[in-house]
């Protein structure tokens, strides 16, 4: 059994450890002049290589993922790296890195395990074209011309397959950068570049104003069905919008146009910051708007909430009203997005081959026994904190087993 794996990033590595480790002749195509190169930039260079808490509605393709889970569950994939010799530990709110802290540690390790079970990696080889031959095996076409026969072959291109690889029947979507930084009108910010704040964005699909975010303060029986998607975590200001974790997650669902709004004091219900607010200005009856709400938020933040509000920084708070402004504005702080910061920084590009095509549980194209795409090739695409490389495990070490043969049995039996 010869397999090609095309592509020697996260889910090439997988899938070429798995199918030779079940016996095949792996050969690793790579465009590149090395393998994992990807592997080496994530994680901010730490790789963070999963997460403790993996669901399938961390990702777009919940049903997909979900029916992958189902025969390869994630303490799988995390054994598949404690075996390899892997030492790791957990971080905050579930991420699992190398306890090197090193993202070279995790791609050496890899590439030896590849090499262990007999995979060659061969470098500097593009390949242009994939098609199935008369006798049920594949030729596999590179850009010089050439063309071998592989008896399988498995797509692990990442997120922007070329046009004209795969046959044409095989839909391709086309793909947009996500986890990025966003570009946002910055009038609301003006000065706020640098600072970091721990926030809730969320969008509102109907939103005409502010107001119209925070309805539940002016109307407790207010039954807001409008309200989208929501993501927490750190918020970094930028002189070109925001940036950040709930950023990055928040730039998988808003588009250019639409307005994301930041809740500043995200533990708190709205009640509890009005009485806050409220409750502060009277018993500081000569503290500015600006230095009460700077109790609460960095203090140029408070500012350019104050001035969002309407109302002047630099006199007291005197009304109850305008304690109600002031929490209104601190939970639907809104800004109109107006893109993708940097579509050259995003993480994932969400697109490629659509995954209504492929059986889940070992990533081979339904129309075309033999062929298998997997990782960032699907259109698959998860949150930030390591789920967008567990997919790429878990989808190539599916794959590299299917490819070679193999059942799966899963660890849930």
């Amino acid at each position: 059994m010869r397999i090609a794996v095309i592509g020697g990033g996260a889910s090439g590595l997988a899938c070429a450890i798995e199918a030779a480790r079940a016996g095949a002749q792996v050969e690793i195509l790579e465009a590149a002049d090395r393998t994992g190169k990807k592997i080496l930039a994530t994680g901010n260079g730490r790789c963070n290589l999963s997460n403790a808490d993996i669901f399938a509605e961390d990702y777009n393709r919940p049903a997909f993922v979900q029916e992958a889970m189902n025969t390869l569950p994630p303490e799988e994939v995390q054994l598949f790296f404690s075996e390899m010799g892997l030492l790791c530990y957990q971080e905050e709110e579930g991420r699992i890195y190398p306890y090197s802290g090193k993202a070279a540690t995790v791609l050496d390790l890899l590439r030896l395990s590849a090499s262990e079970a007999g995979a060659v990696e061969r470098c500097g080889v593009r390949v242009a074209a994939v098609a199935a031959a008369k006798d049920g095996s594949w030729d596999v076409r590179m850009d010089d011309g050439s063309t071998e026969r592989f008896d399988a072959v498995v797509v692990c291109v990442g997120g922007n397959p070329p046009k004209g690889l795969l046959p044409s029947d095989v839909a391709c979507k086309q793909a947009r950068p996500v986890l990025a930084a966003l570009k946002c009108d910055t009038r609301a910010i003006k000065g706020l570049s640098g600072i970091r704040v721990r926030a809730r964005l969320y969008l509102d699909v109907d939103a005409q104003d502010l107001r119209d975010a925070w309805l539940d303060v002016a109307d407790p029986e207010h039954d807001d069905v409008s309200v989208g998607p929501e993501t927490r975590g750190e918020v970094l200001f930028r002189d070109y919008g925001i940036s950040g974790i709930a950023a990055f997650d928040m730039s998988r669902y808003v588009r250019p146009g639409q307005t994301v709004f930041i809740d500043l004091l995200p533990d708190m219900d709205p009640q509890e910051k009005v009485d806050f607010i409220y409750d502060t200005a009277m018993a500081h009856p000569d503290r500015t708007a600006v230095q009460v709400m700077s109790g609460m938020l960095p203090s140029r933040v408070a500012r350019a909430v104050v001035v969002a509000a309407g109302l002047n920084p630099d006199e007291p708070i005197i009304a109850e009203q305008e304690a109600v402004v002031l929490a209104m504005v601190s939970e639907s702080f809104g800004l109109e997005v107006k893109g993708i910061a940097d579509p050259k920084q995003a993480q994932v590009m969400r697109g490629g081959y659509a995954v209504k095509q492929f059986d889940p549980h070992t990533m081979e194209c339904i129309a075309h026994p033999g062929l298998y795409v997997c990782g960032e090739a699907l259109d698959v695409d998860g949150r930030c904190g390591g789920y967008n490389l567990h997919w790429a495990w878990t989808s190539g070490m599916l794959a590299g087993r299917a490819a070679a043969g193999i059942a799966w049995q899963s660890f849930a039996e």
